[in-house]
């Protein structure tokens, strides 16, 4: 959070604080209302939590706390060797630690069907 500006957006503290209530209930509306959308299910409970973030979220713009980061200074602090998952010769990290399941792609049994696969465990 080095590189991050705090912009409050009141002086009143106690509003503040509400705001901030407001836009936690706003994003844990939101993300109801998302999966409800994901799952295609459009009835009351979606239309419930629509309202509650339509009515929280502005309240949260107006007094709330938001913080301002530098996205170029991120890129920079995370570019370069150690950032990635690969070594100087172009190897991933967990095939020189053999982490990998050398019976990964051998199959016990093949559905012809449907093309699933499974592997007895022992």
């Amino acid at each position: 959070m080095k590189d991050s500006l705090k912009i409050n957006k009141t002086r009143i503290i106690p509003l503040r604080w509400v705001a901030n209530m407001c836009g936690s209930i706003a994003g844990w509306a939101i993300l109801r209302a998302s999966n409800l959308d994901e799952d295609g299910i459009y009835g009351i409970k979606y239309d419930i939590y629509s309202n509650i973030y339509k009515f929280t979220w502005p309240i949260y713009y107006k007094f709330g706390t938001m913080y301002s980061f530098d996205l170029d200074s991120l890129k920079n602090d995370m570019s370069g060797a150690g950032w990635d998952d690969y070594d100087e010769n172009g190897i991933p990290y967990w095939e020189r630690t053999g982490t990998i399941d050398p019976f990964y792609d051998v199959w016990d049994f093949e559905d012809e069907e449907t093309g699933d696969a499974f592997r007895t465990i022992l």
